[in-house]
């Protein structure tokens, strides 16, 4: 899904069928206490509530999530979201679905924008789908590398959008209090996007690897990796893609981590994570799938590097889409990060 770019296509697809997304595995971050560097204390949101457009229109920012800080040119900082979630306020029914698109984004703190090009966030998107779906519970988490020396102002944001909105027709939704923005610092901080022509639709039945990145760790023992897939399912009738014949999409995702000799070579067995399980109905669409593997130095065999990648097993159902690129404002889709601790 490209929230802001392809958003209409979205809006008219979230008055569908009602049915969940289900996840099994490990997302949440080390605490930032283990970082190398201390972090500042995160940001943390009252109530905010807002209304649903009809197409996606611009973010509107959680206040009280906001994190200043200052960085030097090329100095990278761990950002993620804590306690974040949406609700429904306005009763809902099925069919009622509501596209949702959480995101990072970050920018001078004088409020201008990144240099031109820059990678300014990422983003977490699915639909809440009524009436078995109350709210949703979004894992936002990226790596902000500052452009040049100055001082830096990110924060967390959100816009929620449904076809359902015609004749005048309102839905608020709510961002519960609590949301915050955390920030740390670690010896090793790599981040990686997938590129917009690496994009790849998975048929049923294949095992796709994507989001590849070598990662070349420093630092203390401990290693956290962590890759985000951007997923649309091929519903029938999709202009997104095409081959859609079901109701209903099972799929796996998970990360292997393949040791490595400093000139490439493949040493020793790949270290697998924990395997995520996802059903994207037509009326689901879309989720963000939030993957995370832990491991240490000792488990890479005495190689100094390993390469990362993405699994994404389609079980059933309709072909899947695995977004690359930027949605606008260079928010990133389908992403990675790691780091030591």
């Amino acid at each position: 899904m490209r929230p802001l770019r392809i958003a209409s296509v979205l809006a008219l697809l979230t008055a569908t069928l009602s049915t969940t997304a289900t996840a099994t595995a490990a997302t949440s971050p080390p605490a930032s206490p283990q970082a190398q560097t201390t972090a500042a204390a995160p940001a943390a949101s009252a109530d905010f509530d807002l209304q649903v457009t009809r197409k996606a229109a611009e973010y509107k920012d959680i206040p009280g999530t906001e994190l200043t800080f200052a960085a030097t040119a090329g100095e990278r900082s761990y950002l993620w979201s804590r306690n974040l979630s949406v609700t429904n306020v306005t009763p809902l029914s099925s069919g009622d679905n509501i596209g949702n698109t959480f995101a990072v984004r970050c920018r001078y703190a004088d409020g201008s924008a990144l240099p031109a090009g820059t990678e300014a966030g990422s983003y977490w998107a699915a639909n809440l789908v009524p009436p078995g779906e109350t709210s949703l519970v979004p894992s936002v988490r990226w790596v902000f590398e500052a452009p040049t020396a100055g001082q830096y102002r990110c924060r967390l944001s959100i816009v929620s959008y449904s076809s359902i909105i015609v004749n005048g027709r309102t839905v608020t939704m709510r961002v519960p209090a609590g949301a915050e923005l955390a920030r740390a610092q670690y010896a090793t901080n790599a981040r990686w996007t997938l590129p917009e022509a690496n994009s790849t639709v998975v048929p049923t039945g294949v095992t796709a690897t994507t989001l590849g990145y070598t990662v070349t760790p420093t630092g203390p023992d401990r290693i956290a990796v962590l890759q985000d897939a951007a997923l649309t399912a091929c519903v029938p009738g999709s202009t997104i893609c095409g081959g859609g014949t079901s109701t209903s999409t099972s799929v796996e995702t998970w990360i292997e981590a393949q040791p490595q000799t400093a000139d490439g070579v493949a040493c020793g067995t790949p270290v697998k994570g924990p395997v995520a399980q996802w059903v994207i109905s037509n009326a689901k669409h879309h989720l963000s799938a939030a993957n995370t593997l832990y491991l240490t130095k000792s488990q890479l065999r005495g190689c100094d590097r390993f390469r990362a990648s993405l699994k994404v097993r389609n079980i059933a159902g309709n072909p899947v889409k695995v977004h690359g690129g930027h949605a606008d404002g260079e928010i990133a889709a389908t992403h990675g990060l790691a780091f030591t601790y």
